[in-house]
């Protein structure tokens, strides 16, 4: 089964309807689909779950949620009306701010993956007022994350360019995460640095039972 795992879901009249064609005539058997702010041109959460009530076998629903401002309640809420998963980015704080923790315990606790914008985001004329700093989606404050919800699914994307070393990193000690290749970070590095990143010659001994094959946990998005 080939699993698309960051689709995102535009609000444009009929994009849900040409993401399902395209995904068919690609072989992609399952999406899950995510919808955030309109500036940057993407669906509300209503829609998102709107398309999914009618691409049932197809799409698979992620709510994007805000820290700082979204709680437990909200998470539950969301998971009720039948979403699968969570994303988030443009944090107020870095992602580890234990204010952020309850959401992040919720979601553990619902079975509900969290996506994690790492790296940088588009540039918008709105970035000043909502102080967007890439500083705050680093992927070694998944580490922290990873460690206090051991049991929650934590997936980071575009492998926190360009804090890639960083991201591997993470990856290696913690076999709840996952990081995916979107974005250009494909374009940006070459197959030999990702395999001198997910590969070590000389392994420690403390990592035999820790991460094995990194590839194993990188996810198609």
């Amino acid at each position: 089964m080939l699993i698309d795992f960051h689709a995102h879901l535009h609000q444009a009249e009929g994009y849900g309807e040409a993401l399902a064609a395209t995904a068919k005539s690609l072989g992609v058997d399952r999406l899950c689909i995510m919808g955030g702010e309109s500036r940057y041109g993407l669906a509300p959460n209503a829609e998102v779950l709107s398309q999914a009530s009618h691409y049932p076998g197809l799409f698979v629903p992620f709510a994007r949620v805000e820290l700082g401002r979204d709680g437990p309640t909200t998470v539950e809420r969301l998971r009720r009306v039948g979403f699968a998963g969570l994303c988030v980015w443009a944090p107020p704080a870095p992602y580890d701010e234990e204010s952020f923790f309850p959401l992040y315990a919720a979601a553990e606790d619902l079975d509900m993956p969290v996506v994690f914008h790492t790296g940088f985001l588009p540039r918008t004329p709105m970035d000043r007022s909502l102080r967007v700093r890439a500083a705050n989606m680093r992927p070694v404050y998944l580490d922290t994350i990873a460690r206090c919800f051991p049991r929650l699914i934590v997936v980071g994307v575009g492998l926190g360019y360009p804090w890639c070393e960083e991201a591997a990193e993470v990856l290696r000690h913690h076999e709840n995460v996952f990081f995916d290749l979107s974005g250009d970070v494909l374009r940006r590095r070459s197959a030999d640095y990702f395999g001198s990143i997910f590969r070590s010659n000389q392994s420690a001994l403390w990592e035999a039972d820790v991460a094995g094959d990194l590839w194993g946990r990188i996810v198609f998005g």
